[in-house]
């Protein structure tokens, strides 16, 4: 039997569906508001729960199971860890947004029309952003006085997330108009996709100074074309010509995009004789700290909130002991090398499994629903490299809430069977 049409839902159920659509909506802006709508939505899932046992069908699927059996194992390594107990704990609590996954699918699964709903409040979420980062260009954005949230300069126009996040949460909604202008039927729908591109790709290329934004758009524009091109060679030399042309173009247009490019190109040439205190520097040691851990404990790893104990020897050395940075207890910027550490093999099989289970779904025919799904799913792993995104709050929760509730539709669009 496969599901096809939206089931009844308890008053519960429905509050929870529309908590977690307030916490999509506010990801992009705001980690305050999307972790009390995240709770809240545990509690309200609960108590669905509680109320009608079906509910608990999407908790079966792969993705759902996977996403357990990754906490449980972040739970677990907690006894095993090296690191101090508060960070132990703060490790726990970090992972503890994996919970959100199997909702979301749960509660998309129980209704058809939650996978539709989700990227459209996440996009108005991702237009105030957007509008934000152009009050802070213009000096209209106004400050908190309880610093509620960031307001960067003309220089770096950056608004309640850095400019990292900021580059990662507008790039996606970028990526998401120019897919929906490619599936467009009337002209005026297709201009206003293209507008909305634009309107959320400007900050990243001319008012901030997050490189990560710069990769998102170009892997995210090589994914697009591949998408809607597919196998035609002509089509696809011409779209790589024109993403070509493009970056070109915007080296020379955008004083930031070339300065932030230049830096990123030198960092890559003197990569092997960095300086041990450059960003460039302290993220190679972050991989020799962790390759050395992963050698010495392969199996399971070092336990849970053990990355920082582990570099702390490192950053002492490297830095003066009156540096604010010789006793900093930091992540390591890959949360694939950051599971790895944690958890070694195991957890690391567990988590490529989860990742691939959720990009999975997307494939075969085309549409707009997979489409996003595979976007979705290429950008944050290929940010995942060099990014904690697990670790990271906003993140977390864009991928968490959007995978999940794209998942349920697109297995629902493929007609998969109920899991008992």
């Amino acid at each position: 039997m496969t599901v096809s049409i939206t089931q009844p839902r308890a008053k519960s159920e429905r509050i929870a569906q529309t908590l977690l659509l307030l916490a999509l909506g506010c990801v992009a802006f705001s980690t305050f508001l999307t972790n009390l709508f995240v709770y809240c939505c545990y509690l309200f899932f609960v108590a669905a729960l509680l109320q009608d046992r079906t509910v608990r069908t999407g908790l079966g699927f792969a993705p759902s199971l996977l996403a357990f059996a990754l906490l449980g194992l972040f739970i677990v390594g907690a006894s095993w860890s090296i690191g101090p107990s508060h960070e132990v704990a703060q490790g726990v609590r970090k992972y503890s947004k994996l919970l959100i996954l199997p909702i979301a699918i749960a509660l998309a699964w129980r209704d058809a029309t939650l996978s539709k709903r989700a990227l459209p409040y996440y996009m108005a979420g991702a237009a105030w952003l957007a509008l934000s980062c152009y009050l802070v260009w213009f000096n209209l954005m106004p400050t908190s006085r309880f610093d509620w949230w960031r307001v960067g300069d003309a220089k770096d126009a950056f608004a309640y997330k850095n400019h990292i996040t900021v580059g990662i949460m507008l790039g996606f909604a970028t990526l998401i108009c120019l897919l929906k202008a490619s599936y467009a039927e009337q002209l005026r729908n297709r201009l206003a996709a293209l507008a909305g591109a634009v309107l959320f790709a400007f900050p990243i290329l001319f008012l901030t100074q997050g490189r990560t934004g710069y990769v998102v758009l170009l892997i995210g524009l090589v994914t697009l074309l591949l998408l809607r091109v597919g196998a035609h060679r002509v089509r696809l030399a011409g779209g790589v010509l024109g993403i070509a042309v493009l970056f070109v173009s915007l080296y020379f247009a955008s004083t930031n995009f070339k300065s932030r490019t230049d830096q990123l190109v030198a960092d890559v040439q003197g990569y092997a004789n960095a300086d041990a205190r450059s960003p460039n520097g302290m993220r190679l040691s972050f991989f020799q700290v962790g390759g050395k851990a992963i050698a010495e404990h392969p199996w399971f790893g070092n336990g849970t909130g053990s990355f920082a104990e582990l570099y702390a020897p490192t950053a002492r050395a490297i830095w003066p002991a009156d540096s604010p940075h010789h006793n900093v207890r930091i992540h390591p910027h890959s949360e694939f090398l950051g599971v790895a550490v944690q958890l070694g093999l195991l957890g690391f099989l567990v988590y490529l499994a989860m990742l691939a289970s959720l990009g999975r779904v997307a494939l075969g025919a085309r549409s707009f629903e997979g489409d996003s799904m595979l976007l979705l799913w290429v950008i944050y792993v290929s940010t995942s490299l060099y990014n904690s995104m697990l670790w990271d709050p906003a993140e977390a929760y864009w991928f968490l809430l959007l995978a999940g509730c794209l998942y349920a539709g697109n297995r629902r669009r493929r007609g998969a069977p109920q899991v008992a």
